[in-house]
């Protein structure tokens, strides 16, 4: 049974004004189908047994003479024109007043899988933009699906905007629920039944979202454990362990694993590296042992470390049997080099001077240096870069007033090995005193 609802644009003593204010006297009201130019017929009263001219022209009052009730679940548009037929003004898809059909109607006679076709009642003779129609689906489709309501031409049924819906979008003996966009229809409830989603809120799932779409394929996550990815299967966990254990990575996966420990077998030792690989417990700071330099003509510390960047030679009471002056000088695996030193050593007493580096690394200079002379102090060789050493230091005499202060650099060959102590010549003999060297 047809059945009809006042307007909501015209309805009942609808009053129209010209652009200035003044009722619309002899105005020309039409009706069309909505979007179309197809006249739709108005009646003057619910039964809509009479129907209202169309167009309907505007009283002295620019009222509609009679009330305008339109046909359930048809949307209109109205044009008005003055009494010229000079356009006022257009108006598009307007529903009648508390007409259940006219934006939200339930489809019946709904088949196909991929083309769906369906009946509203009233029958539609056009697709409103706007309008929301909801449907049982016959069968859940396999793709791609377009939607025909009353033998009308067939719009693509779409999700998220204008994407094609993807197979078991809609879903057999399902509600199913589109609006029209005035290209296509919209699934407005894919998400209910599995479909896509690009934003919003999920309450609750029926079975975990998998890793590929963005969950953890995990219905459960385990209280403390540490969760990791799997790539596109369900996530791994990684339970604590024993108490203190870390979660160590063999280059392939974690695992909890107690953490390797560096054991120190001496005082002062710490962790360190000498490969760049790995750690062992080594001495920062490495104290050689102590040399009493009271023979010979050289003072020899060998097999220094590659790593070593810092050295410390320090003499204690340190005196020869001549008066020449004591250097230092640095070797290689290929042996101790002497030449190509830079650099000077300054300091006396009364009369003060100065000798350059040439052999090694001065301790003093020539003033106040004889068989009696007596050295204590410290020199410090610092690798600047590559081979390249550089030496500062300060020597005191505890036979006479004197302090002397020497700085210069040497570059080597090679790695440094190995440190010698020596006089200028090297043939001077140690008579007193003790010597060592630090490394770190």
């Amino acid at each position: 049974m047809t059945t009809y609802n006042l307007s909501a644009f015209a309805g009942a003593g609808a009053q129209f004004f010209d652009d200035d204010g003044v009722p619309l006297v002899g105005g020309l009201l039409y009706s069309y189908d909505a979007g179309t130019t197809t006249l739709r017929t108005t009646y003057t009263t619910s039964a809509g047994t009479i129907a209202n001219t169309n167009p309907i022209v505007l009283n002295a009052g620019g009222r509609t003479p009679n009330e305008v009730w339109q046909t359930s679940g048809v949307l209109l548009k109205f044009v008005l024109y003055n009494s010229l037929s000079e356009l006022i003004g257009t108006y598009d898809n307007i529903p009648s007043i508390n007409d259940p059909f006219g934006i939200n109607s339930q489809l019946s006679s709904v088949a196909g899988t991929n083309s769906i076709t369906a009946t509203a009642s009233p029958t539609l003779t056009a697709y409103a933009t706007g309008s929301i129609y909801s449907f049982i689906a016959a069968n859940t489709n396999t793709g791609a699906a377009t939607l025909s309501i009353d033998g009308l031409t067939a719009a693509s049924i779409t999700k998220n905007g204008s994407a094609a819906i993807s197979a078991g979008d809609v879903q057999a003996g399902k509600m199913m629920l589109v609006e029209y966009d005035g290209t296509a229809f919209q699934l407005v409830n894919n998400i209910i039944y599995g479909g896509s989603i690009t934003s919003g809120t999920i309450v609750s799932l029926t079975t975990p979202m998998s890793a590929a779409n963005g969950g953890t394929g995990a219905s459960t996550l385990t209280a403390n454990n540490v969760i990791l990815g799997n790539g596109v299967a369900a996530v791994q966990f990684v339970a604590p362990g024993t108490s203190g254990n870390a979660l160590i990575s063999d280059g392939t996966t974690w695992a909890s694993s107690t953490p390797a420990v560096i054991a120190p077998t001496a005082i002062g030792q710490v962790p360190f590296s000498t490969n760049g690989t790995s750690y062992t417990a080594t001495q920062k700071i490495v104290q050689m042992t102590a040399v009493a330099s009271t023979s010979g003509t050289n003072i020899d510390f060998t097999s220094i470390p590659s790593w070593v960047k810092r050295i410390t030679a320090m003499f204690d009471g340190v005196s020869t049997a001549s008066s020449a002056l004591l250097q230092i000088q640095l070797g290689t695996s290929s042996g101790f080099e002497t030449t190509n030193y830079f650099g000077s050593a300054t300091g006396g007493g009364a009369a003060v001077s100065s000798n350059n580096y040439s052999s090694g690394i001065l301790l003093t200079s020539s003033a106040s240096s004889s068989s009696t002379t007596v050295r204590h102090g410290a020199i410090i060789l610092t690798n600047i870069s590559g081979n390249t050493w550089t030496a500062q230091g300060v020597i005191g005499l505890s036979d006479t007033a004197v302090t002397f202060y020497t700085g210069g650099a040497k570059s080597l060959a090679a790695t440094l090995t190995q440190v010698r102590i020596t006089t200028v010549g090297g043939t001077g003999t140690f008579d007193a005193g003790t010597v060592n060297v630090l490394y770190e």
